[in-house]
């Protein structure tokens, strides 16, 4: 169970295309103690950067040719892909699959984990939102931290999500707003300093995240799911991004109308309807949504 590691920074604008493009050229980078200098950013937001890389999949630390204490960062495999595809990562679908690795990624965020598949409070502020969590983590087996850690780590996945209104710099250049924002999943209120949570558009959302979400969360590994089941399955596209149950089969139209042929079907069943998605890994359905994206783009 790991809170922190963040250094209490959220992911920033271009934090992630520019660390990953420089474990690309050299993998020992973070491993220099000037690396903060070559990122152009503070000391601790080097240690975020290195962090956010990790959580959300796109790097992996492995042992360096100088024997077991030796640790170079590498892209992951998905982190290959983005860089060939996504590399300034404009693109939803990218941000979409890093938020679904993050909820599904409790050894590197678990607060992320519990704030998307456990608590389901839709207005809340943020110290009813640390004394939740804090909760939820006695009631676990493992060695609860201190409150103020949990508190830290809630205030910096808030940071992350919430939108404030009303935006008092609404600045679209505004490099310290966090990318994640885009998917709009929360709005902070400045007045009350209260939170709520909200249901992504539909349309936003990618058909092929239905897919990597539920691979990511395993979700799969006995086959066929039920429709309500997939839909809250805890790290699946339904959790993740907040879909009532009506939307969640709206995406799962979406995805039976857009994808390739018998990629994602509903299956009736005894008079209940399952779903049935193609066997794929995570990247498979990613690199599918650039292929699908950009042959939308070449057609126009």
């Amino acid at each position: 169970m790991r809170f922190g590691g963040h250094e209490t920074f959220p992911v920033r604008e271009g934090w992630l295309h520019k660390g990953l493009t420089l474990i690309e050229k050299d993998t020992d980078a973070f491993s220099d103690p000037y690396v903060a200098d070559t990122l152009g950013v503070g000391r601790n937001m080097a240690k975020s950067i290195r962090h956010w890389l990790i959580a959300t999949g796109l790097a992996e630390t492995r042992t360096g040719q100088k024997g077991k204490k030796s640790k170079i960062l590498m892209p992951t495999e998905l982190g290959e892909l983005i860089l060939n595809h996504d590399r300034y990562f404009l693109q939803i679908g990218t941000w979409i699959a890093l938020h679904i690795n993050l909820v599904n990624n409790p050894d590197k965020a678990q607060s992320w984990q519990w704030f998307f598949s456990r608590y389901s409070t839709q207005r809340f502020d943020r110290i009813s939102c640390s004394e939740a969590l804090k909760r939820h983590v006695d009631a676990s087996s493992q060695r609860s931290p201190a409150l103020r850690t949990l508190q830290r780590d809630v205030a910096c996945l808030l940071s992350t999500y919430a939108v404030p209104v009303p935006n008092e710099h609404a600045d679209p250049e505004d490099a310290s707003d966090s990318p994640f924002r885009r998917l709009g999943l929360l709005t902070y209120f400045r007045d009350s300093h209260l939170y709520r949570r909200n249901e992504i558009d539909v349309a936003t959302i990618p058909a092929e995240m239905l897919g990597y979400a539920l691979c990511v969360s395993n979700a799969l590994k006995e086959g066929d799911l039920p429709l309500r089941e997939a839909c809250f399955v805890e790290g699946g596209l339904g959790r993740c991004l907040q879909l009532g149950l009506d939307a969640f089969i709206d995406v799962v139209e979406k995805a039976e109308a857009e994808l390739s042929e018998g990629a994602v079907r509903v299956i009736g069943s005894a008079g209940e309807r399952n779903l049935r998605v193609t066997e794929r890994t995570h990247v498979e359905w990613l690199e599918a949504y650039y292929h699908r994206t950009q042959a939308q783009v070449a057609a126009v």
